[in-house]
């Protein structure tokens, strides 16, 4: 207990040294902690988002661009695809449920989707509950009514019951022109962890009204000899379900080389294909990691062996009044096994911190919502920043055990 007490007034009697120590120990452990849940945080938000959609169909272009669009509702929507494709999808006995979208307008910057009911019982894992769940209200039942995501509802402040017009044209674009066409809010989804608690889904025949009448209307306009009004009847991406892997690709295949102006996409494919694109495969981060763990491990037994090199001669003159050399070796091993453990919890502390705000800044801009649990991997660094800076503090404690103390004193 004696040589517990004397440890920590040790630290405590030098707080500029030991500070600086701190300092050091704690930036070498939160950089890779920060990156390692930055990264594990990241690619587990994005395959989130992906995850509800297997297979995309939309007017044919830029895959990632349809990927952008459908999956992250960021970018341009590509064009248009007639309706007539949904109802094709769905007699070609390959799919287990499809669901039209249809973009175009936003509310206050946020996306406005127009689908039908059957989305809100769509099950990417058969065994657990539907992707899209209504949390208060219900689903629209009749055209006119709306539902809101979790971070729509929080940020625009909509409840049940309140009344919205829409604007035409993309979130942002802010050269849209209002609707007269006004929503109620008829329910609010619960979080799904992704780009669509960003979103507004609304019963699709509400969308093509709002772009010059309901399809009976287009179908008249076209007996009449009149243009069908734009969008009218169109859909802007298929959400497809397969029934399985053999059937995911029988409708690939079939789509393939067809020159009908509509193309499928593995959106999962095309998230791999950016990772390495912009280089941020697993096999990057790996290699950034492992060379600021490197760097942490380098730093820590540096920083510890020159603060138990500087002391040598305080640690000689406690031998030379009696310490044993058990007992000078066990005093430097608890000063650094408090100021070690200090050092890194710090740092994981702050890089962990680091990570959950780089998170709430990506969920805002980006509408990613990146995996904010604890990853194991994320304590190696603190584990090993401590063993190094034991191993290095022994080796002080070890000359002072093995060498004559009267050229230190």
């Amino acid at each position: 207990m004696k040589l517990l007490k004397l440890a920590v007034l040790s630290l405590i009697r030098r707080p500029a040294r030991h500070v600086l120590l701190f300092i050091l120990l704690t930036v070498s452990c939160a950089f890779p902690v920060f990156i390692i849940q930055l990264a594990s945080g990241l690619y587990g938000g994005i395959n989130r988002a992906a995850e509800p959609f297997p297979i995309i169909a939309g007017a044919q272009g830029s895959s990632y661009q349809l990927v952008l669009n459908t999956v992250f509702l960021r970018d341009r929507p590509l064009g248009n695809i007639p309706y007539e494709k949904v109802e094709e999808l769905r007699e070609s006995g390959k799919v287990r449920q499809v669901i039209p979208l249809a973009f175009g307008d936003n509310y206050r910057g946020f996306r406005i989707i127009g689908t039908e009911a059957d989305a809100f019982q769509y099950r990417p894992n058969p065994g657990k509950e539907p992707w899209l769940t209504v949390a208060e209200g219900h689903a629209f039942q009749n055209q006119g009514e709306a539902v809101v995501g979790s971070e729509t509802a929080r940020l625009t402040g909509l409840r049940l019951g309140d009344t919205f017009t829409s604007i035409h044209g993309l979130a942002g674009s802010g050269k849209g022109h209002a609707h007269d066409h006004p929503f109620r809010v008829a329910g609010i989804l619960k979080p799904v962890g992704g780009p669509y608690d960003t979103a507004v889904l609304v019963n699709i025949k509400d969308v093509w009204e709002a772009h010059g009448g309901g399809r009976s209307d287009a179908d008249e306009n076209i007996r009449e000899g009149k243009p069908e009004a734009e969008g009218n009847g169109d859909v802007t991406a298929v959400l497809i379900q397969p029934r399985g892997y053999k059937e995911a690709m029988q409708l690939m295949s079939r789509y393939q080389n067809r020159r009908d102006g509509m193309q499928l996409v593995f959106p999962s494919q095309s998230v791999i294909a950016l990772y390495s694109m912009v280089g941020q495969s697993r096999q990057f981060w790996e290699i950034i990691t492992a060379a600021l763990i490197a760097a942490a491990v380098m730093v820590t037994c540096l920083v510890s062996y020159w603060n138990g090199l500087s002391r040598m001669k305080e640690w000689a003159l406690l031998k030379a009044l009696g310490g044993s050399s058990k007992t000078v070796f066990r005093l430097i091993f608890m000063e650094n096994i408090f100021l070690l453990t200090a050092g890194a919890l710090s740092g994981w502390c702050i890089g962990y911190g680091g990570s959950l705000a780089a998170a709430h800044g990506t969920a805002s801009q980006t509408a990613v919502v990146m995996d904010p649990s604890v990853q194991w991997i994320g304590w190696i660094p603190p584990l090993v920043s401590i063993a190094a800076g034991i191993a290095g503090s022994t080796v002080p404690a070890w000359l002072i055990r093995k060498k004559d103390i009267s050229s230190y004193l």
